[in-house]
C-alpha cells in the first residue's frame, strides 16, 4: 500500500516536471528569459484579508511594444523637423574681393541694424571675399577705424568664399561687378565637384541695387583710396543695408513675428 502511493507521487510529480518550463530553455524569440515579478495581492475570505502571492510575466516592450509609443515617437520627431525649419535663421552673406573693407563693414552695418530691431536670433550674418589672399586677417584698420566713428564695430576675419556658402545661405551681396561675376564663376566651377543647389546663382545680388537714396551701382573699393573713400563706402552700405532689412522683413513674415 506504501509502494502504491509512492509509486501514485512519482508519478503526479513526473505529469507536473513535463507541464513546467524548463528553465535552461533558450526563447526561439527574444533568446532570453523574462523574468519573473512576485506581486502581493488581497483577497477577502470569511471577513478576513489574505495576502497571497503570485506570478507573472511583465510585456517586454522592447520585444513587442505598444503602437501608440511609436506614434507618439513619429509625431514627436515631425514636430521636431517642423521646429526646427521655423527656428532656421535667416542668412546673409557679404561679398567683396579679399575680405577686409567693404564686406566686413557690410557685415558689421547689417548686424548692427539687427540689433537695433532686437532680431538677432532670427539672422545668420557673415563675410567672405572672392580671393583667399587675406584669409585670417582683421579688417583693413582704416576700415575698422571709420566704422567706429559711426558706432559700429568690424568684428570679422577674413575667409575666402566656399562652395558650402551656396548652401547655407539665403541671400549673397556682391560689393560691385566684378565681384558678382567671379561668384558666379565660382558656383559653375564647384557644381562640378560636388552637389549645389540650381536655384543658387539666384541668391547673388548686388548691394547697390537695394540703396535708395545713392545712384551708384556699386561700392567702390576704398583700399588704394584716402579717409573719404572709406566714408563714401559707409555712406553706401548704411543705405542698402536699411533697405535689405526692410525687403527680407517683408518677403519673410516668420522672422519679425
Amino acid at each position: 500500500m506504501v509502494a502504491a502511493a509512492f509509486a501514485s507521487t512519482s508519478a503526479a510529480a513526473a505529469a507536473y516536471s513535463s507541464l513546467a518550463p524548463n528553465p535552461t530553455a533558450r526563447d526561439p524569440v527574444r533568446r532570453r528569459t523574462t523574468p519573473l515579478v512576485r506581486t502581493a495581492t488581497n483577497r477577502h475570505v470569511h471577513g478576513r484579508t489574505a495576502t497571497s502571492l503570485r506570478q507573472f510575466r511583465p510585456r517586454d516592450r522592447f520585444v513587442n511594444p505598444p503602437r501608440p509609443l511609436f506614434a507618439a515617437a513619429a509625431e514627436a520627431e515631425e514636430m521636431a523637423a517642423e521646429t526646427s525649419t521655423d527656428a532656421k535663421p535667416f542668412a546673409v552673406l557679404f561679398v567683396c574681393l579679399g575680405n577686409i573693407c567693404r564686406s566686413p563693414a557690410a557685415e558689421a552695418v547689417f548686424r548692427n541694424l539687427v540689433n537695433k530691431r532686437g532680431l538677432d536670433s532670427k539672422f545668420l550674418i557673415d563675410s567672405a571675399g572672392t580671393i583667399g589672399y587675406h584669409e585670417g586677417n582683421k579688417a583693413d584698420s582704416r576700415m575698422i577705424a571709420t566704422s567706429k566713428k559711426r558706432g559700429i564695430e568690424v568684428t570679422s576675419i577674413s575667409r575666402p568664399t566656399r562652395p558650402s556658402d551656396f548652401r547655407d545661405f539665403d541671400l549673397i551681396l556682391a560689393m560691385d561687378r566684378q565681384n558678382y561675376e567671379d561668384i558666379l564663376s565660382s558656383f559653375e566651377r564647384w557644381k562640378k565637384k560636388e552637389p549645389l543647389p540650381d536655384s543658387a546663382p539666384k541668391k547673388v545680388k548686388l548691394m547697390c541695387s537695394y540703396c535708395k537714396r545713392h545712384k551708384e551701382s556699386e561700392v567702390p573699393d576704398p583700399y588704394y583710396g584716402g579717409a573719404k573713400g572709406f566714408e563714401k563706402v559707409l555712406d553706401l552700405l548704411e543705405d542698402a543695408c536699411e533697405s535689405l532689412l526692410d525687403d527680407i522683413l517683408a518677403e519673410n513674415a516668420n522672422i519679425s513675428a
